[in-house]
Order: structure tokens, then sequence, then C-alpha cells
């Protein structure tokens, strides 16, 4: 008579339940779990404008719980190596169980700071690089999602006065952030030798009652020379190139 054997329990059961559970392994580490896709409707615009987009969520093979659904707007504006400044950001969804096979359509729209750092000017190179980040709560870096990048164009004053001192032979050559309010400031130089300056900046206050002041600061012919330009509600219509040649002797 043959020895008895130990039957195992029944197989489809083993496999059933091992299935389950390398699809929970998976979607903990992002195999075959919910995706998040963020798409940009318009990239490119100006400090204090709307930035609109959807948030896509899919359901992967099975239920999934997410901590949270946050945008969140970054720039590299404190040095290279270091973390990027959130600048704004905005919740999308708390604590939340995606169904396996799902899809939610979510649009978002989000102001910019006013004094959102510029990055699409010639001269800047794209820098500061600014980008939109969506945020799941799983610690994970800060990088751009897929099509995040923003470009940032000046605001019509900006463009303005950077125009009249091209004009003058200024260009601009550089920009920075600096202080607690992380203002941009925009530097110049002349295109041509023969100058007494060596540059020229630009500080630029968010606009305050209709009204943009302007700091101007000369570097070189013996020290810094300071004055204020005021962009009042009638600036369109100003001369400014005559304005910064009777202020600056240009």
């Amino acid at each position: 008579m043959a020895a008895a054997r130990h039957v195992a329990g029944p197989p489809s059961f083993r496999i059933a339940k091992n299935k389950i559970m390398l699809k929970s392994l998976f979607a903990a580490i992002g195999v075959g779990g919910a995706t998040v896709d963020t798409r940009l409707h318009n990239p490119r615009l100006r400090p204090g404008e709307l930035l609109r987009g959807e948030v896509t969520v899919n359901g992967g093979a099975m239920a999934q719980d997410l901590v949270k659904i946050e945008l969140q707007l970054l720039a590299e504006i404190d040095g290279a190596g270091r973390e990027p400044a959130m600048l704004a950001s905005l919740p999308v969804c708390g604590p939340c169980r995606i169904p396996a096979g799902c899809e939610w359509r979510l649009p978002f729209r989000l102001a910019l700071p006013p004094a959102m750092p510029v990055n699409h000017l010639p001269g800047l190179a794209g820098r500061p690089p600014s980008w939109l980040h969506t945020d799941l709560g799983l610690q994970r870096p800060r990088d751009a999602d897929a099509g995040g990048w923003l470009q940032i164009l000046p605001t019509p004053q900006m463009e303005v006065l950077l125009d009249a001192f091209s004009r003058l032979g200024w260009d601009l050559f550089a920009a920075d952030v600096a202080g607690p309010e992380r203002r941009q400031i925009f530097e110049l130089r002349p295109r041509d030798a023969g100058w007494n300056w060596r540059a020229i900046a630009l500080d630029f206050a968010v606009e305050q009652g209709g009204a943009t002041p302007v700091r101007v600061v000369i570097a070189g012919g013996g020290g810094e020379h300071r004055l204020a330009l005021l962009l009042d509600a009638d600036w369109r219509r100003a001369d400014w190139l005559g304005e910064l040649r009777a202020r600056l002797g240009l």
C-alpha cells in the first residue's frame, strides 16, 4: 500500500491569494497602481495670472488609498543644489480611495503670485526654472511633472521699461531673486564700450493701487546712484524713452 501523502490546500486559492498580495505590493511601489497625471492648458503666462489645467486620476488594478493630491508651484530661486522654493499651493483633494479602473478628471485654476520670478526673456535662458509639482504625500522628489514646466513672461510694465532701456543701448544681462520678499532684480549691461557705468539694476515692486514703483540702481562712475520711477495709471501713454534720457542722462 502506498504511503499516505499530505495534500496541500487548494492550489487555486493559494495562487489567488498570492496575486492579491502581489497587486498590493505593486500598487505600493507604483507598479500597476493608480496614476496621477497633471496637464497645463496655459504654461506660458505672466505674474498674477491664472494657471489653468487638469489633474487626471486613473485607477490601477485594485483600489488604492492616497494621502492627498496637492499642486505645488515651485522655483529654483535660492541657489543651485538647494531645495526649490514653494511659491504657492493648491489642494485638489484630501485623503481618498481610488477605485480600480476608475478615471477622475479634476480641473483646477491656480493664481500665480504677483512677484512670480520671470524666466522667459532674452538673456535669462529660462532661469530661474519654475514648474508645477503634483504632491501625493509619498515623500518623492519635487521634480517637474511631464509638461509641468512654466514660461513666465514679464508684465507689460516690465516690457515697456526694458524696451526703453534697450533702445538706449542697455540690454538685459541677468536676473536674481533677493530679499525676504523674493523680489526679482534685473541687471542691465551696455551693448557698447565707452560708458562710465558698469550696470543698471531694476527692482520692480508689486503693483499697488494701479501704480508700479521701480527702483533704479546705477553702478559705476565712482559709486552707486539711486532713483525711483513710478508707472502710474497713465504709464501706457508716457514717453519712457524721453523720461529715462531726462532722469538718467542717457
